[in-house]
């Protein structure tokens, strides 16, 4: 696995060229994380580090949990395959980040010391922007240390002072003519000014130059390859910079560093030459823009250079490997947000001296260089239109891209005075097979599997082709899945002929509509979470599918959405869903559709309107699907029959549930009973579990305080029914719902020791499965046994973490809903009193900001038998 870099700054995130771990962990873990992440490569001692993190803790109990936090923060940076230590080190008495790993906080701080160490105002203006640009947010937000606080204000008052240096130095600066960098032989080469960022990358290439004797940069065109080796090379005295761009035979090569380097003449060899010129002396020879020579022999040459001089060693810039047995490769990724953004203001600077990066353009700024994909030629030919165009201008251009983004300068090699330049040169290196079957896949978006481009270009090389895509950086590989970068999905795009085009929209939307209606088939079984993982994968594939068949056939469409419509509503993805089918209803309104294809179109609608607490309109949408559905009972047989008897029991179920939230207690259970009727008869066990935890809610809802108890007990009853049910077709996602409800109806009985039994197991569940609106009642669940346990500390966060939850995914907040919650107001209202306000507000703010990972932890300690509570003062 890549070296980490860790943001810091605006969040706790760990990012390396392959993966990208976001909210990665919460209160402790990220706490220690960020102290950690401060300081890469020094280690600190490990009780001073568990004394910062667990001051308030008897030091064995502090120690276990430790223990239990560095388990969780190395399962996430060093995942099964990863060597343990690589990234984490531990021993007795020492813990740190290995040395490799970075953090935005040590960038920060390093661009704000080489300020301070230059006297030339240019340069230390630019130095003091990419500090800023890296100053996202306060540090480590939502942990409440004391060691964390202090250096929060400190970097705080650092980018504040920055500001002010950088606003002082503004109206001094005037522009300078772009940097030159010389090469051994005299030949002068413009290096595009000011460079920004792959401080990780730089180091990580120094880092492999020690190990290997030949490493190859490789990414594609535009991802700054050439002026990351050309910065390196300033950077190392041994190191000599030699471009290749114009050679044409790859055989040549020896004979091309011999003439750069301007070694003696002689009539000895090239390879002899160079064994002479590096006899007693190591060097780092950088060999920029290798892709086109492979073919001829290219390879075999850089092998006979290593072979003849073992003091040398080579860097290489490709988009091709080499494929030789000494080679090791390193994927130049395209730069993050905070150094593209900084890339563009710089460049933008130079092309007009008034613009500036404001409130009103940083958001456009920011999106404009993510639609480029992070590609710095792209963004710095976009920032070369700021003299005529605003950001916002330049974004609303990007669908003519490749129009847009060029530069007429002389100054500029042929392949970068255009981004389409830029592709063409690596687009020549491909063979027309790989070539046809790139633009194939250029009909995706997001990422793809194997089998969908197996079967989209019908291509029986397909895996090799992807291979070669890979190793000519025109794809990126994820896992088991593939990307393509959007820049390279719209030049693939342009080549694509309209009949080839028009052929790859039909099988690609073919390809997804039998993928949806497969995986809604088994949406109810036991595979439930990897079919959701799948879609979520594919949401992207899915809706362009769904643009495409709206065009040439709303009937796909329809059932696209309709078999589609229970995932959407279980990723919480409601209002853009409903847009979807709002389409879909006015196309199907011009269509002569089937009774169930109007149920299906109405009973989605209304599942979504319901979903968004629009209990009225869901109602209506609900009412018109059960219509049809029993207009469609009448009109068919058989299986048919059967199987229109099992839709109707499932919309009755629907509009039970928006009844049960519309408070109408009687007629939901009445229509729960006639669901539960009609799956009994079918044998549908997965959705009589749903029938009767619907009767469960209704039970524990109703404002019936004489038969309170009674209600409770026959719920208690409905709960243990569904949940048997649920356990028998292997649901793991409604069984989660369900040890929910068992915990609220335990809790409403008084009996906390026994839900701690349900609440274990389903929280577990909920969190794998991230059924994030059973999360939020468990964590309420788990501040209410706190809160009785007069756990005053634990409860506080839990409460924070239902709201933090509720928050990010747009879920209900109401943790008075539940009725056991009322007998305890009192002491809710307390909790700021026995805390004291400060106290309360930090620990409510740090459950907000937590992970899944830091509330499980937190959740273990209410199951320790063991655990001292804490009391108030």
């Amino acid at each position: 696995m890549e070296n980490w870099s860790f943001e810091l700054l605006g969040g706790v995130r760990a990012i390396n060229p392959t993966c990208r771990l976001d909210d990665l962990v919460g209160k402790k873990p990220g706490a220690l994380l960020a102290l950690l992440a401060l300081s890469p490569g020094q280690y600190r001692s490990r009780e001073e580090v568990i004394d910062l993190i667990w001051p308030e803790v008897d030091f064995d109990e502090a120690r276990n949990r430790f223990r239990q936090t560095i388990f969780v923060l190395r399962k996430q940076l060093e995942p099964e395959g990863v060597t343990p230590g690589s990234v984490l080190f531990t021993d007795r008495t020492q813990i740190g980040l290995t040395a490799g790993q970075t953090s935005d906080v040590a960038q920060f701080q390093q661009s704000l010391r080489q300020a301070a160490l230059t006297t030339e105002p240019q340069e230390r203006a630019q130095h003091l922007r990419v500090a800023l640009a890296l100053y996202k947010g306060e540090f480590a937000p939502g942990f409440y240390l004391d060691v964390l606080l202090t250096e929060r204000e400190r970097l705080k008052a650092l980018a504040q002072s920055a500001r002010e240096r950088l606003a002082a130095l503004e109206p001094t600066l005037i522009p300078v003519p772009p940097s030159v960098m010389v090469r051994e032989g005299g030949e002068r080469v413009r290096t595009e000014n000011r460079f920004f960022g792959r401080i990780h990358e730089r180091e990580h290439l120094l880092l492999l130059l020690q190990d290997f004797r030949l490493v190859t940069l490789l990414g594609p065109g535009g991802t700054g390859k050439t002026r990351l080796v050309q910065e390196l090379s300033t950077e190392r005295q041994d190191a000599s910079f030699i471009g290749l761009s114009s050679l044409r035979n790859g055989a040549d090569i020896p004979d091309a560093i011999v003439s750069a380097l301007a070694l003696p003449d002689s009539t000895e060899t090239a390879l002899q030459r160079l064994q002479a010129a590096f006899a007693d002396k190591p060097a780092l020879l950088i060999l920029d823009n290798v892709e086109q020579l492979v073919s001829s022999g290219g390879a075999e040459a850089i092998a006979r250079v290593l072979e003849a001089v073992p003091t040398v060693r080579l860097l290489v810039t490709s988009r091709l490997r080499l494929d030789l047995p000494q080679e090791t490769v390193c994927q130049l990724a395209p730069l993050p947000e905070g150094d593209a953004v900084a890339l563009f203001v710089d460049r933008a600077r130079l092309a007009t001296s008034h613009f500036a990066l404001t409130e009103e353009n940083e958001a456009t700024v920011s999106e404009l260089c993510r639609r480029l994909d992070g590609l710095p030629l792209a963004i710095e030919l976009a920032a070369a239109r700021a003299t005529v165009l605003t950001p916002q201008q330049i974004l609303e251009r990007l669908s003519r891209r490749f129009d847009l983004l060029a530069d007429k300068r002389r100054d500029r090699e042929e392949r970068h005075t255009s981004l389409r330049a830029a592709l063409d040169w690596g687009w020549s290196l491909l063979t027309p097979d790989v070539q046809r079957f790139f633009t194939q896949l250029c009909v995706f978006r997001g990422s793809f599997s194997l089998d969908a481009a197996e079967t989209v270009t019908g291509e029986p090389l397909a895996i090799d082709y992807l291979q070669s895509l890979a190793d000519g950086s025109f794809l990126i590989r994820e896992g088991e899945r593939f990307r393509l970068l959007e820049t390279l999905r719209e030049y693939g795009a342009e080549k694509l002929s309209q009949e080839d085009k028009k052929a790859g929209i039909h099988i690609h939307t073919d390809f997804f509509l039998k993928c949806a209606k497969e995986w809604h088939r088994q949406f109810e079984g036991e595979h439930f979470a990897s079919i959701m993982m799948r879609f979520k994968q594919d949401q992207a594939n899915f809706l362009v599918a769904i643009d495409h068949a709206l065009e040439f056939d709303p009937i796909i469409a329809l059932d696209l959405c309709r078999f589609l419509g229970d995932f959407w509503i279980y990723t919480y993805w409601w209002n853009g869903a409903l847009a979807y089918f709002k389409k879909v209803l006015d196309a199907s309104n011009k269509l002569n559709l089937a009774h169930n294809q109007w149920a299906s179109l109405y009973g989605n609608i209304g599942g979504l309107y319901q979903s968004t607490e629009k209990y009225e309109s869901a109602s209506f949408y609900h009412g018109e699907s059960i219509r049809h559905l029993k207009e469609w009972i009448y009109l068919v047989d058989g299986e048919d029959k059967v199987i229109a008897k099992r839709s109707l029991a499932g919309m009755i179920h629907n509009q039970a549930n928006n009844f049960t939230y519309m408070k109408r207690f009687d007629e939901a259970e009445l229509l729960y009973r006639e669901a539960s009727v009609l799956n009994r008869e079918a044998g549908n066990n997965a959705w009589l579990a749903r029938n009767i935890q619907g009767l469960c809610f209704v039970y524990t809802q109703r404002e019936d305080h004489e038969n309170a108890l009674v209600n409770l007990q026959q719920a208690l009853i409905y709960a243990r029914d569904a949940i048997a049910l649920c356990r028998s077709v292997k649901q793991d996602y409604f069984l989660s719902s369900m040890l929910g409800f068992e915990t609220d109806i335990l809790l409403g009985l008084n009996c906390l020791e026994e839900a701690l039994k349900p609440i274990k197991e389903g929280f577990e569940l909920a969190c794998d499965l991230e059924n994030w609106d059973v999360v939020v009642c468990f964590c309420l669940n788990y501040y209410y046994i706190a809160l009785c346990r007069e756990n005053w500390e634990d409860s506080a966060q839990f409460l924070g973490g239902a709201m933090g939850i509720s928050k990010r995914w747009g879920i209900p907040y109401e943790p008075d809903v539940y009725y056991y919650y009322r007998s305890s107001w009192a002491l809710r209202e307390s909790l700021p009193e026995r805390l004291g306000k400060e106290r309360y507000d930090l620990l409510f703010e740090a459950g907000t900001q937590a992970s899944l990972d830091s509330l499980r932890l937190l959740a273990a300690r209410m199951h320790a038998p063991s655990e001292p509570q804490r009391q108030a003062n």
